[in-house]
């Protein structure tokens, strides 16, 4: 094969497949990007055999094929020569050597079979939706660290995707927490999938700010994003209907800026650690204090008048850690709303009243 390409071109086609390729994959070969140059597009091609991505570019002045075929090249070194280089680009390869050359430089590297790669079916099928992909990208984030990080109850650690009467919905839990997202859409599509909440994080590093089409079928989701289709695998289990978990009525209500709260949280999670994340939660005359416990280190108590309650006494204990990511997703003021007997905690906000998290008090004060 050979084919002259403009550096930019070609830089900006790895770096869209380099994201599904994995540094330490299982099969050897994967760590390879596929590039093959047929007819009038040459085509790239990453996947770590959860997500996979084609991105294709047209043959153009910028773009030229010589001499069709295909090879498969160690990423990590052939990005970093590319990077090094200016102006046009030449690929040479045989079926065991990759020449690439400019007008004053040239590197040869060895290829991995291309007969060792899956093959990656492409295919577009199944229900589709229209959104924007910052719009996509922003439900995303608004749910995804409630999703279980223990893969022994594989079906926790994935976002629930539903489309449904003209909304999408997505939610995730790991028994602790509960996180919901849900926005209007002008689609029809009706569906219930799962996608592991890891291969969406590595969606999300995706940049583009216009309109993407997705494809959800029993077994992918895909997103066509201008020349570039991305694909991830869906779990096969059914996701149960959590929702039914969030409380409809409430005992009392605690109104807070999230400025305030938050520092707040900052301040008294100085003392806690990663592993023990426990605060308590006391408001009493007026008063709400924060507080937390180190063994043998130290305690740390910070207190605040700036807030609203419309209840008796309150002592609970909470996961510090939870309930930092829970207001993170919101832009300002809070309401966080508490069942009887404290049970459950509802946290929402006027600046998204579309995101809704839920979360568990800890036993003890």
């Amino acid at each position: 094969m050979q084919l002259k390409i403009n550096k930019l071109l070609l830089e900006h086609a790895i770096e869209r497949v380099a994201k599904a390729i994995d540094s330490n994959p299982f099969i050897p070969s994967m760590k390879g990007v596929l590039i093959s140059a047929q007819d009038n597009k040459i085509t790239f091609i990453g996947s770590n055999g959860e997500i996979s991505i084609k991105h294709e570019v047209e043959t153009s002045l910028d773009a030229e094929i010589t001499v069709p075929g295909i090879f498969l090249v160690e990423l990590s070194l052939f990005r970093n020569i590319i990077k090094k280089l200016d102006g046009d680009v030449v690929l040479d390869s045989d079926d065991k050597i990759l020449k690439i050359s400019t007008e004053n430089d040239e590197y040869c590297l060895n290829l991995y079979p291309t007969n060792e790669y899956p093959d990656i079916d492409f295919e577009v099928y199944g229900d589709t939706l229209k959104i924007k992909w910052n719009d996509f990208k922003e439900m995303i984030r608004d749910v995804i660290f409630a999703a279980s990080n223990n893969e022994t109850t594989l079906i926790l650690c994935c976002v629930n995707i539903m489309a449904h009467n003209n909304k999408l919905k997505l939610v995730t839990t790991d028994r602790h927490r509960y996180a919901e997202v849900i926005n209007d859409t002008e689609s029809p599509a009706e569906f219930n999938i799962s996608i592991l909440s890891k291969n969406l994080r590595d969606l999300m590093n995706f940049e583009y700010s216009s309109d993407v089409i997705l494809h959800i079928s029993e077994h992918k989701i895909l997103f066509q994003i201008d020349n570039t289709i991305i694909q991830s695998k869906v779990i096969d289990q059914p996701y149960q209907d959590v929702s039914k978990i969030v409380p409809k009525e409430f005992e009392t209500e605690l109104k807070i800026s999230k400025k305030e709260l938050n520092n707040l949280l900052n301040k008294a999670s100085v003392i806690i650690t990663e592993n023990y994340n426990k605060i308590r939660f006391h408001i009493l005359d007026d008063t709400l204090t924060i507080s937390s416990t180190r063994d043998e280190i130290g305690n740390a108590k910070v207190k605040t008048q700036k807030f609203e309650y419309n209840g008796q006494e309150l002592k609970l204990a909470l996961n510090g850690k939870y309930l930092k990511e829970a207001i993170a997703v919101y832009d300002d003021n809070l309401v966080i709303s508490f069942t009887k007997n404290n049970l459950r905690i509802v946290i929402t906000s006027p600046s998204k009243p579309n995101v809704l998290q839920l979360i568990t008090p800890q036993k003890g004060f």
